[in-house]
């Protein structure tokens, strides 16, 4: 790629980590799922239905305009009596005191979507709300919290917070926090000049993507991802790598290289086996239930000939009485 066109190259996007974070969310719900519940303790399954709710919201200024702003994820998970809304916020600027501001204005606008009003009581339901944070910060915790002071008392709502650098690949994969493997590359951006600087340390660096590549096939082979999630990570970890190492060449062409040519090489086949597979499986289990209803039709056919000709033979009765009373009245 001519180096005056790259930033001009849609893998250039300044937008690249949120697109990112909102592909995965709203395509790949088999690694949404371990992702809730690692930042709200929760515990939904397989059986966990995921509802995409609205991205779009209007804000008010102090001089009355509106700015149409986009969430980076708001859904609702269902499992059983449970069903709770979420808002996710995936954050590569550093942390300052206006993103607590814009989580909360964000969580009033989805709290208003979701209101009751009986024309005496209005009820708002706020969304469980979270920040990823892509880059190192001293200053955010784990928790912050929102306070609202009302006429009738303080309320308050926890956001948590999870800063990608507190992450090794272990404890990514221990937890089943696939979701976040496209982000990984920023835990190395603050040493970007010396391993650009430096064959071994880039040599390094390198080495960890392909071993995380191998851990993601093992994922794969045992069943733990899908091969369509699998497909999704591995291209986007490519574009959010080279997003991020733009300035550093040899980091760029060493580590993007290496997930460039995985995305070369993803499973496309196995993907159209998979879907072909299952498309079978659900015309067998079609093709099985029009069999049985054809058997209980052919059932129905059968008892309702029997007694067609049972009525047929009553009918013959019935006419023979008649002439033989027609011919005894005769006489």
């Amino acid at each position: 790629m001519q180096e005056e066109n790259k930033k001009d190259a849609s893998i250039y996007s300044d937008f690249a980590y949120d697109d990112a974070f909102r592909t995965m969310e709203t395509e790949c719900d088999d690694i949404l799922i371990p992702f809730v519940n690692h930042f709200y303790n929760e515990h939904y399954d397989k059986t966990a239905k995921i509802t995409r709710l609205r991205n779009e919201h209007f804000i008010e200024h102090e001089d009355q305009s509106d700015e149409k702003r986009i969430t980076d994820s708001h859904f609702r998970i269902t499992q059983g009596e449970i069903s709770k809304i979420y808002h996710f916020e995936c954050e590569s600027k550093p942390y300052d005191n206006s993103i607590l501001v814009r989580l909360f204005e964000y969580g009033s606008q989805i709290a208003t979507d979701e209101s009751s009003n009986d024309g005496t009581v209005l009820k708002v339901r706020f969304p469980y709300t979270g920040l990823l944070l892509l880059r190192r910060s001293n200053k955010a915790q784990d928790t912050a919290k929102v306070i609202i002071e009302t006429p009738g008392g303080d309320v308050s709502y926890d956001i948590a917070i999870k800063k990608m650098s507190n992450y090794t690949i272990e404890q990514l994969f221990d937890n089943r926090l696939y979701f976040m493997i496209p982000f990984y590359i920023f835990n190395f951006e603050r040493d970007f000049n010396k391993i650009n600087r430096d064959e071994d340390k880039t040599e390094a660096l390198a080495e960890i993507f392909r071993s995380l590549l191998k851990r993601l096939d093992y994922e794969l082979e045992t069943g733990n991802l899908s091969v369509f999630s699998y497909d999704v990570i591995i291209r986007l970890t490519h574009k959010v790598v080279y997003k991020l190492t733009m300035n550093h060449a040899k980091v760029q062409e060493k580590v993007g290289d290496i997930m460039g040519g995985k995305v070369l090489d993803l499973p496309e086949i196995r993907l159209f086996h998979e879907a072909k597979n299952l498309g079978l499986a659900e015309g067998e289990e079609e093709r099985k239930k029009l069999a049985d209803e054809n058997e209980k039709l052919s059932d129905e056919k059968a008892k309702l000939a029997d007694k067609n000709e049972k009525l047929s033979n009553e009918i013959e009765l019935l006419r023979k009485e008649l002439e033989r009373l027609k011919n005894s009245n005769n006489s």
